[in-house]
């Protein structure tokens, strides 16, 4: 467990446009083009780079929804983003998302590794498992493919990309002017990988970075998933809502991990963690009230049925949910650690679809404080020395306003209460979480 003078709590931002709140845009007087530009993604990073954030997160959402007809969304792809970002800062880490569902091994390790590269090892791949028949049409399919044949596919692809990586030695580059030798000999090999579903053999391209290889990082919470979080991931993001849960399911991570024969220090759980802040609680709770009333109902109607992979068409705001669909949606079950406490309340209750969004007036399932810097400071630090948390990956309310709040107020408290660091002490993503820098050739994986 974390000592009270440990300073190695880790703050990841989570970059939504204009925040989590999907009306945030319209309290703002800026040209509301600015929210889907890779200049409002700069701000956040230069802001969470100012408060010693170890990362910010781009998350990906490989398909239109109708929702963004009313709120600002993650247009380009992250890690076009975050190569923007990488030019405009100097330390904060960079974890992007992309799908192993719908892109290949080769390409998808050169992005990253190339992200990596250019940033001077500090790039991080978040994977994830897609669902659903909209993003599916994307890609010459007519629906998703069943869950289990992605998961298949996603523990080959995850074999495949590090297969990729560790082709490489360290320090490849031997600049030889007498000999020619650019290379070093002996330097690279052939990633050879042979599953039933991929097969990549082949030289990778992009040298590795002063961290090795980049990070790995995973959401899934079902089994499969964690199955698959405990062998490859670095961090992984969670949604324990309370302390309890949080300390039972990273202990259960952790276990798992070292089942896995890994040491389960070399792995970071992050909740989730909304949050809104004013000068008093009163405030704060004033300011969460005239973000959510920027938010129509309808817009907060789609995000809730798009988590739940349903038509928003089949909810109805004075009707019970329509859980004979949720049964049969396999959305459902890959948000299930974020949604089912509240569909277990909504069943219990017969509530409407109204009534769970006067639930879940925040938007999100995640630890939440709307109130003062001090209440923030002492729920993440509640959570960190209970260890219950290695860190926390930040939802804002609204960016850049509550993340300002944030960065000018709440982390001085968790530097002077010991439990964030000053500074960066390192320059790569491995550095910042604690992490030993990756040898090359040591980390192909076994099933």
């Amino acid at each position: 467990m974390p000592g009270p003078r440990d300073q190695g709590l880790i703050l990841n931002l989570n970059l939504l446009p204009g925040g989590t709140a999907k009306g945030s845009w319209r309290l703002d007087d800026r040209d509301p083009s600015w929210f889907v530009s890779h200049h409002h993604y700069i701000e956040a990073a230069q802001l969470a780079e100012r408060g010693k954030f170890q990362a910010v997160f781009l998350a990906d959402t490989p398909a239109w929804d109708d929702a963004y007809w009313h709120h600002p969304w993650r247009a380009m792809t992250p890690f076009i983003a975050l190569t923007a970002i990488a030019a405009r800062t100097e330390r904060v880490g960079l974890i992007g998302t992309a799908s192993t569902s719908y892109n290949d091994p080769y390409n998808l390790a050169r992005q990253v590794s190339s992200l990596d590269f250019v940033s001077d090892g500090r790039a991080a791949w978040n994977y994830v498992v897609t669902a659903g028949d909209r993003p599916a049409r994307n890609f010459s399919a007519r629906q998703a493919v069943p869950k289990d044949e992605r998961y298949a596919r996603a523990e080959e692809f995850l074999d495949a990309v590090i297969a990729l990586w560790e082709a490489w030695e360290p320090d490849p580059i031997a600049g030889d002017r007498a000999t020619g030798d650019y290379l070093r000999p002996g330097a690279l090999r052939p990633a050879a990988f042979e599953g039933e579903r991929i097969q990549v053999a082949g030289e990778p391209l992009v040298p590795p970075s002063p961290q090795g290889r980049p990070l790995l990082v995973q959401a899934g919470a079902s089994e499969r998933g964690i199955a698959l979080a405990a062998r490859t991931a670095d961090a992984v993001y969670t949604h324990q809502t309370e302390l309890a849960d949080g300390i039972t399911y990273r202990n259960l991570l952790r276990g798992k991990a070292a089942a896995a024969g890994r040491d389960p220090d070399t792995m970071k759980l992050l909740p989730g963690f909304f949050v809104v802040i004013g000068d008093t609680e009163a405030a704060a709770r004033e300011r969460h009230h005239q973000l959510t009333e920027a938010t129509p109902d309808a817009t907060r109607l789609s995000f809730f049925a798009r988590q739940l992979g349903i038509p928003v068409s089949e909810f109805h705001m004075d009707r019970p949910l329509p859980f004979d669909l949720i049964a049969k949606s396999e959305i459902s079950r890959s948000a299930a650690s974020e949604l089912d406490g509240l569909l277990d309340a909504a069943a219990r209750d017969n509530l409407t679809a109204g009534q769970v969004l006067a639930l879940r007036r925040n938007g999100t399932q995640h630890v939440s404080v709307i109130g003062t810097p001090e209440q923030v400071a002492h729920t993440i630090t509640e959570w960190y020395l209970a260890g219950a948390a290695d860190g926390f990956n930040l939802h804002v309310a609204s960016s850049p306003s509550v993340l300002s709040d944030f960065v000018e107020h709440v982390v001085p408290l968790l530097q002077a209460g010991g439990v964030f660091h000053d500074d960066y002490e390192g320059t790569t993503l491995r550095e910042h979480y604690g992490l030993a820098p990756h040898r090359l050739g040591t980390g192909l994986l076994t099933r």
